[in-house]
């Protein structure tokens, strides 16, 4: 080892040793709030967060009727990237796999309770929710119709989630119009025929309202109707506290994280579940200092991309002083590459 790599870890040990840490039951985490775990069919569990001390999967299930699909109220989830809410709508699709009867099989190699996903774009057309065009096996020169997972999630009664839908072409979203007024039909022009969603059809929006690529965006005026329940998704700190991150770490990114929700210092943009729970594991792999320089090489790239505002990468970099990372900074004026006095991920 060398003398800079012995002093650096004697450094990391002293700041283990000294009064650089609190005292972890004395972080404002509610850990009691937390609901049970759902342990999905792939081994990941998740604890959904509660509103209004009712845990938010089973909220959602009392909102649709697994006979009788026109009498659903679909459910919007809406809030930053990395709070849960892709996570939250397969808790959500599999509680109400079970509550069928339904047992988990294998498509594909993996395991399947009725819950697929759509993700479209800016260049969406009315095409996107009717057909897919793949190549004939036996002719690579030529294509062929069939029908789009939000076809077969209809004619079999899966739920299905179209993610971040506000980056969808109003032309696509408005082509479905009748699948959500209480029709539930959908005609495809190219076969002539109408689809009929069948008992156990839902669907479920995720997306981030609000500034996608820098531009606004938002969902057409009709869907507000069509979707009137509407969930704000915050990070579950402690969820993830409860998961095994580390205590004091998940308490000061919650605390930033609610500084962004009153709208304090203009911040829109603040680490969330999935960023600390990448630190986290990272940390467990690797250590302190190589998992901050990682985290933080990833803030730099964001922040030169304009995808995260120089203030909220500082109040990032002010987040990790404060979970007892600060004695891993060096002299923002050095020559080390670093953000805000942390090193960045450079190799030499």
């Amino acid at each position: 080892m060398s003398a800079i790599n012995s002093a650096l870890t004697a450094i990391d040990e002293i700041a283990t040793e000294g009064d650089l840490t609190l005292d972890q039951a004395d972080l404002p985490l509610e850990l009691d709030a937390v609901s049970d775990p759902v342990t999905l069919p792939d081994g990941r569990r998740i604890y959904p967060p509660r509103l209004h001390g009712e845990p938010i999967d089973e909220l959602a299930c009392k909102l649709l009727d697994l006979d009788r699909p026109s009498e659903s109220t679909f459910l919007r989830l809406t809030g930053p990237p990395g709070t849960g809410k892709s996570m939250l709508a397969r808790a959500i699709a599999f509680r109400l796999w079970q509550q069928r009867g339904r047992g988990v099989e294998v498509r594909n190699g993996v395991p399947f309770y009725g819950f697929v996903e759509i993700s479209g774009g800016p260049s969406s057309d009315e095409y996107l929710f009717r057909h897919e065009f793949v190549p004939t096996a036996d002719d690579a020169g030529s294509i062929r119709l069939v029908d789009s997972v939000f076809v077969q999630a209809m004619r079999e009664g899966w739920v299905v989630m179209i993610d971040e839908v506000n980056t969808i072409r109003d032309v696509a979203l408005l082509s479905i119009n009748a699948v959500f007024d209480g029709r539930l039909s959908l005609y495809l022009p190219a076969t002539g025929e109408t689809v009929v969603a069948q008992p156990g059809f839902a669907c479920l929006l995720a997306y981030n309202p609000g500034l996608i690529g820098g531009v606004a965006t938002d969902i057409p005026d009709a869907w507000h109707s069509r979707f009137p329940a509407t969930l704000e998704v915050t990070s579950n700190w402690a969820a993830l506290a409860s998961l095994g991150a580390p205590r004091r770490l998940v308490a000061e990114a919650m605390g930033l994280d609610r500084q962004r929700l009153a709208g304090e210092d203009g911040l829109t943009w603040t680490p969330q579940f999935r960023d600390i729970e990448a630190l986290w594991r990272m940390i467990t792999r690797v250590g302190d200092r190589a998992a901050i320089a990682l985290f933080v090489s990833n803030l730099a790239e964001q922040t030169q991309s304009g995808k995260v505002q120089e203030a909220e990468a500082a109040a990032a970099c002010r987040m990790l002083d404060q979970a007892g990372y600060g004695h891993l900074k060096v002299a923002a004026t050095g020559r080390m590459p670093n953000l805000h006095g942390y090193p960045r991920a450079v190799t030499a």
